[in-house]
C-alpha cells in the first residue's frame, strides 16, 4: 500500500507535487513529537524531492549526496 502510495504522489504534477512538499513543513507544526517528525518527513521517505529532480542530474546527485551523508 505504502509503494502504490509513494507512486501516486511521484505522478502529481510536477508543481503541485512541490506545493505539496513545502505544505509537509506547515502541516508538520500542527503536530507534536513522533508524529511532527513522521509529517515533516514523508517527502524524504518517499524520495519526492527526487521525484521532482528528476530532469536535473545535478540536482538529483546533490540530493543523492545529501540522501547518502545522512545514513
Amino acid at each position: 500500500m505504502m509503494e502504490a502510495l509513494g507512486a501516486d504522489l511521484e505522478a502529481l504534477e510536477k508543481g503541485f507535487l512541490r506545493e505539496l512538499v513545502d505544505a509537509f513543513a506547515a502541516i508538520a507544526a500542527e503536530y507534536s513529537g513522533e508524529a511532527q517528525e513522521v509529517v515533516r518527513n514523508i517527502a524524504h521517505s518517499f524520495y519526492l524531492e527526487e521525484a521532482l529532480a528528476a530532469d536535473d542530474p545535478v540536482g538529483l546527485a546533490e540530493l543523492e549526496a545529501l540522501r547518502d551523508a545522512g545514513d
